[in-house]
């Protein structure tokens, strides 16, 4: 069998019948046209320090699987290590933030993979796949490696990366499931009476405030629909983090949105008879999973983030099947209305055998098991 890799510096450089085809079991946010979007509106690029090295393996001449990957210049906002890669490089003066990345840039989502065609047998081609990253890494000097929130349905890719060389992290992430639910009511009866009796006060709060909720779906969104996603996305942003730091994405995301993925798109949109769109929230969609990414209000109302983000749209999950609702990323307040905390995975290889042997030392002293190190 003979495999062939070729690299790639933009995803729309991939014609996008194969990316998806490889996807067709993936999140939506591993679809050819999200990578699209983030790369097209140059809000992934050298300017955040990303620069696109996909690689497309063909089998016999044939796509077989592909690996998005990006070369990193730095680890800054990459979630998964919890700041370990950027401590290191500090600590010993040794670039380990140089290195190959696969993962969502900035979606903390526990849904990155390699995707694979449907003949392909997966933990062959997954080591072909790392072996070639190890080649990419010795020959671009680059010295780790990293993979962020992979996918949890891939466990026989996790063992592979663990027998590769690579150590794991675990976090914890936040998702909810229907147990099977019929209403809503079948949700909140899952709860003990006092945490009911809030969460019930917090949505007859919104009620009585006149508000009312809808989900809208993507294709039968107006453009001024994406526009004030885009507005209430910055307005957020500067709310939690202040001016001097630029939003992650740009404005014109949100325009390749409604160009290529409103398939992929719902809006949940609060408002009233004089400010039809007081607040809104973005949700992805695939099979039957449910993301929640961003969110705003051009008004601050008690509550209103809580019914909008949380109870509204399991509701919706339950009355449109969904089995699963991924919030997003953070947010112990969680836990108390109705999400489950479940594991998430990282991987992180060191290149090179003195670089290799200094983390080993270095993590060894702060008593992490070096065992995964080939």
């Amino acid at each position: 069998m003979t495999v062939r890799f070729d690299t790639f510096s933009r995803a729309a450089s991939i014609a996008p019948e194969v990316w998806n085809r490889f996807a067709r079991l993936a999140s939506p946010l591993m679809e050819w046209e999200y990578f699209t979007a983030l790369e097209e509106s140059q809000s992934v690029g050298p300017e955040r320090g990303y620069y696109p090295s996909h690689v497309l393996a063909h089998w016999n001449e044939e796509p077989a699987a592909l690996a998005p990957l990006y070369e990193r210049d730095r680890s800054w906002v990459e979630f998964g290590d919890g700041g370990l890669v950027q401590f290191l490089s500090e600590l010993t003066r040794i670039p380990y933030q140089r290195g190959l990345v696969g993962t969502l840039p900035f979606t903390p989502v526990p849904a990155y993979g390699f995707l694979y065609g449907e003949e392909v047998d997966v933990p062959w081609m997954t080591r072909q796949l790392l072996n070639h990253i190890d080649h990419l890494c010795e020959t671009r000097n680059l010295y780790t490696s990293r993979l962020y929130f992979f996918a949890p349905h891939m466990s026989e890719v996790h063992s592979i990366l663990r027998s590769q060389g690579y150590l794991t992290f675990k976090t914890g992430y936040s998702l909810w499931f229907n147990r099977g639910f019929k209403t809503f009511q079948d949700f909140l009866a899952t709860f003990k009476s006092s945490r009911r009796t809030k969460i019930r006060r917090e949505i007859r709060a919104i009620e009585n405030s006149g508000i009312e909720m809808n989900m809208i779906p993507g294709p039968d969104a107006s453009e001024k629909l994406f526009q004030a996603m885009g507005d209430l996305y910055v307005k957020t942003w500067k709310k939690h983090m202040g001016p001097d730091i630029p939003p992650f994405l740009k404005s014109d995301f949100f325009g390749h949105l409604q160009q290529s993925y409103r398939h992929r798109v719902s809006f949940c949109v609060a408002g009233e008879q004089n400010a039809p769109h007081k607040a809104m929230a973005l949700f992805y969609h695939k099979d039957k999973t449910l993301y929640g990414r961003y969110w705003g209000c051009f008004e601050e109302v008690p509550f209103l983030h809580f019914v909008l983000c949380y109870y509204y749209p399991i509701q919706y999950a339950v009355e449109h099947g969904f089995s699963v609702f991924d919030p997003g990323f953070g947010g112990e307040h969680k836990l108390i209305r109705g999400f489950e905390v479940c594991p998430v995975y990282h991987y992180l290889k060191f290149h090179g055998e003195r670089e290799r042997q200094v983390a080993r030392n270095v993590l060894r002293k702060m008593h992490m098991q070096p065992h995964y190190f080939s």
